[in-house]
């Protein structure tokens, strides 16, 4: 007995649990993902941290950067690749190394098993943060991987991206090597050879490596493509090299003007290195300074962290001396043959270093295997006893879903009964506003029977007495009776009028609710007393509304007119009636004496008839205003319970 009360006693705190669960999960609002949950989008983020960067305020920089982080759970699938770029290049401009490679990682771990997963546009992306952190080897295994993965039409793309970023980091010599593979590869598009060309001539250039150079720059014209960044920086640097000074300075200048304008990746940043070189070579010292200094002030610091960093400290160094020693010693600056020893060295450790590298990786699969191997034994020895757990679980589950049913089964019951009881409340109160109407009403009524008895009967009694002749005298009724009469008689008729308008407006069925309205303002305009500027849109089809309620809606309008005419005592007001789909909208303003919060001015007696009314059919009234300010009155109805089919 003691382990089926175990049982049963598990059996409920699991069901309790699932219960629980059940509930929190069917109450928890849906999160849409795919809107910004802040003001501001990543991108804009991004733009902030590039422009604040550049004012050196780097504080603030990752501020907004760490927001942008916070906005990685709106992304998802390659939005969310994009985004993880972007931190990546965003991370290694500020210098947080660590960062940014964690974004790198991150946005290529999402290519496993889908070649395709990482687009070349975002491999070049992550390329510029390889290259801003001088990170020769890490980019090389990111595009050697993604040649390898990705589908014939799209390698050579990749390898031109490669190249490009190579220029980034001084690999010159590697990027000689995939230029000529690709220049010999067949076919390729026009845009394709003239790419490849461009940054032959580049590569050619930097290396010192001319014995092609005019073949490629023939080839290049005449293909004539289009003039990107890399044309201009390769045709400058050839014309620079025919010592044509002038037409070199041309193409450069494009590249300066698009570096002015914020752009930092490093063709800009060659092609102002360029520009600075030549113009140190016309002997223009301080404009030569000034695009050296532009430069430095783009790139980070420390400048011997990146290949385009050492790259301008040689050419600076170049232009000091330039100025400060003899051409034989500057000639021999530049035609020294150790650096380029010190280049071969350099680009050897680096293979050196990769081999390494892939030499470890095989070493840690061997070590990942061994594991697996370890996990599938534990695994098998598990597997038994988790079987076991599993099917007493079924059993439980089973029972839990039973209860859990009943649970639900009794929950929609009291949903059904709270429903029945709002509906009992609201045709509640429905019938309490009616009874209050109902005596509103009466009582209307009553006021228009003492006015017929005291009023009009006392004015027909002095209309008898100047119209009947006296019994003792033999007279003639006098003109100035039957004018007298004939003028209390007119007052009569008025009053009466009056009265039948009270009790029911028969304008609205002559010309119609609308044309009552404004029938009404004009004749409140004629008085001269108040002007009430009006605009009434909609209501095109009045037949769709039953007759009481275009009856009651014109006793509100009445009464709100009657109130700013009697009690506000404005000169001015603006009264505005919109029909929509689904309801009318009233609103009027006037700039009268306001409403005394310390007074019934809420609670009056016009008020509550209003009121009573609007809430008979399920509108909403809002009242404001101050002493001396004016009042403000809002009105919606809602009209689609109440249209009548046509």
């Amino acid at each position: 007995m003691t382990v089926f009360k175990k049982m049963y006693k598990l059996l409920f705190l699991i069901l309790l649990s699932l219960f629980v669960n059940t509930i929190v999960f069917s109450q928890t609002p849906s999160v849409d993902k795919s809107s910004n949950y802040q003001s501001i989008s990543f991108d804009q983020l991004i733009a902030k941290f590039n422009s604040v960067r550049t004012t050196k305020n780097n504080a603030k920089a990752l501020t907004y950067l760490a927001q942008a982080e916070d906005l990685l759970v709106n992304f998802k699938d390659d939005n969310l690749t994009n985004a993880q770029t972007e931190l990546a290049t965003a991370f290694a401009k500020a210098g947080d190394t660590e960062k940014a490679k964690i974004y790198q990682q991150k946005a290529l771990a999402v290519s496993r098993g889908k070649p395709s997963a990482v687009s070349i546009a975002n491999l070049k992306k992550l390329a510029k943060s390889y290259v801003i952190l001088n990170d020769t080897l890490g980019m090389q295994i990111m595009f050697e991987k993604a040649i390898n993965l990705a589908p014939q039409h799209n390698k050579r793309p990749i390898k031109i991206a490669y190249v490009n970023s190579l220029f980034g980091v001084d690999e010159n010599v590697k990027a000689s090597t995939l230029l000529t593979e690709l220049y010999s590869d067949t076919p390729l598009s026009t845009a394709e050879r003239a790419e490849i060309l461009t940054l032959l001539l580049i590569n050619s250039l930097k290396l010192n490596q001319l014995q092609h150079l005019d073949k490629y720059y023939q080839e290049l014209a005449q293909l004539k493509p289009a003039q990107t960044a890399t044309y201009f920086l390769a045709k400058g640097m050839y014309l620079e090299h025919k010592n044509q000074y002038t037409n070199a300075l041309k193409n450069y200048h494009p590249l300066f003007l698009a570096f002015k304008a914020g752009k930092r990746e490093v063709v800009y940043l060659d092609g102002v290195l360029q520009l600075a070189q030549l113009t140190s070579k016309q002997l223009k010292k301080d404009s030569a300074t000034y695009l050296f200094n532009l430069v430095a002030n783009a790139l980070n610091k420390p400048l011997k962290s990146t290949a385009i960093g050492i790259r301008y400290l040689k050419l600076y160094q170049v232009h000091q001396l330039r100025f400060n020693q003899s051409n034989a010693v500057i000639d021999k600056a530049l035609n020294t043959k150790d650096s380029l020893y010190q280049n071969e060295l350099i680009a050897l450790t680096k293979e050196l270093a990769y081999k390494y590298k892939i030499e470890q990786d095989k070493q840690k699969a061997e070590l990942l295997k061994k594991q697996r191997d370890v996990e599938a034994l534990t695994y098998a020895k598990n597997k038994q006893r988790s079987l076991l757990i599993i099917s007493c679980l079924c059993l439980l589950l089973v029972g839990g879903g039973a209860m859990i049913y009943i649970l639900y089964q009794r929950r929609k019951q009291g949903n059904l009964l709270h429903l029945a009881e709002l509906a009992r409340l609201k045709q509640l109160h429905k019938t309490n506003v009616i009874r209050t109407l109902s005596k509103s009403q009466e009582a209307e009524r009553w006021r228009i029977a003492d006015q017929l008895h005291d009023e009009v009967g006392s004015m027909i009694s002095v209309v008898r007495l100047n119209l009947s002749e006296h019994p003792l005298k033999d007279e003639v009724i006098s003109p100035e009776k039957l004018e007298t009469a004939n003028r209390i008689l007119a007052n009569v008729a008025d009053t009466v009028r009056e009265m039948s308008h009270q009790l029911m407006p028969v304008a609205i069925r002559q010309y119609g609710l609308i044309n009552s309205i404004e029938q009404l303002i004009s004749d409140i305009n004629t008085s001269g007393k108040i002007y009430i500027e009006h605009l009434i849109y909609g209501f095109d089809d009045l037949s769709k509304y039953p007759e009481d309620f275009q009856v009651s809606f014109y006793r509100i309008v009445q009464e709100l007119f009657q109130n700013i005419v009697k009690h506000a005592k404005a000169t001015n007001a603006i009264f505005q009636l919109v029909e929509h789909p689904d309801s009318i909208n009233l609103y009027i303003e006037d700039n009268g004496k306001g409403i005394d919060n310390d007074k019934n001015d809420r609670n009056g007696k016009g008020i509550g008839l209003l009121s009573n009314r609007i809430d008979y059919y399920e509108g909403k009234i809002s009242i404001e205003g101050q002493p001396g300010k004016g009042t403000l009155i809002v009105i919606d109805i809602p009209t689609l319970h109440m249209m009548q089919p046509n």
